[in-house]
């Protein structure tokens, strides 16, 4: 009966060693894939081949400054970060629960750039073709908390909630990019 124990406990001693070799080996792999796309996604920026759509569709975009009804360029991601954070909010029909989230995230960003001179901001509102009003609640929060901090872009009709954050994302120059969807 001890014989016939023994191979169990040996594979049982086995198993856990093989597991985490197994593991290592994986996460190695992982790493390695991750790094060699890291160098060839940086290698195509650094060479300017980025001309996608996404470039294109965005580039052409411009924020709308209801305070002296100009339109302000969206920046490229290829510029350098002018904010710290950039807070993406992607807003369809949202005019009802609109102030109560920019009100509150408004206050916290404001308290902690007082705070704190190098944490700069800028919150995005990306209206996905609104048919309330929500356009006209963003624009007050520009007028209010001027266009340097908080910026519209208008999409014209629902591209859905993904289109609307990759589209402002893809070109953003920033060191931090959130978006509401991960609050």
């Amino acid at each position: 009966m001890a014989g016939a124990a023994w191979p169990l406990s040996a594979a049982a001693g086995l198993l856990p060693a093989s597991l985490s070799l197994t593991l290592l080996l994986g996460s190695l792999v992982v790493v390695l894939v991750l790094g060699v796309a890291a160098v060839f996604l940086e290698h195509i920026r650094k060479i300017g081949c980025m001309h996608s759509i996404e470039r294109t569709a965005v580039s052409d975009a411009f924020f709308e400054d209801p305070g002296s009804l100009k339109k302000v360029p969206c920046p490229s991601i290829f510029d350098p970060a002018e904010k710290y954070i950039s807070l993406i909010v992607p807003a369809y029909n949202e005019e009802c629960r609109l102030p109560e989230a920019l009100t509150e995230t408004l206050n916290y960003l404001k308290q902690r750039s007082s705070a704190d001179k190098s944490f700069t901001y800028e919150v995005l509102i990306v209206d996905d073709g609104s048919t309330d009003r929500t356009s006209k609640v963003a624009f007050e929060y520009v007028k209010k908390h001027n266009i340097d901090n908080v910026r519209v872009l208008l999409l014209g009709r629902n591209h859905g909630k993904g289109e609307a954050v990759r589209k402002v994302s893809v070109e953003l120059p920033t060191h931090t990019l959130v978006s509401t969807n991960q609050l």
